[in-house]
């Protein structure tokens, strides 16, 4: 799995408002951060149950803070899962990552 501080070089260097589907180990509920030109939003997944987004200045301080449903990412990281950017990269599986990067054009 991707360390923060790897996501964070790969978020950073993502033109446009790519979408990160993130996946806990042993939690149903999924959770979606969203890069925009002038903040990060990130939200709790599902047509029935989700929470709307909620928007922070940076991703820096999306990490530190708890949010939706209690996370705060800097204690969670290490329970990631799996990301899925754009809704169809799989970030854990390093073939797939690279198609993400290529897709968004990121140069590391």
């Amino acid at each position: 799995m991707l360390s923060f501080e790897e996501f964070t070089s790969i978020y950073d260097a993502a033109q446009g408002e790519p979408e990160f589907e993130i996946y806990f180990m042993n939690q149903a509920k999924t959770y979606m951060i969203i890069k925009y030109g002038d903040h990060v939003s990130f939200q709790r997944c599902g047509a029935n149950d989700g929470s709307g987004e909620y928007d922070y200045p940076s991703l820096e301080e999306l990490y530190q803070i708890e949010s939706v449903d209690g996370i705060c990412l800097r204690d969670k990281w290490g329970n990631i899962e799996t990301i899925i950017g754009d809704g169809t990269y799989d970030l854990s599986i390093p073939e797939e990552l690279e198609s993400f990067m290529v897709f968004r054009n990121i140069h590391l």
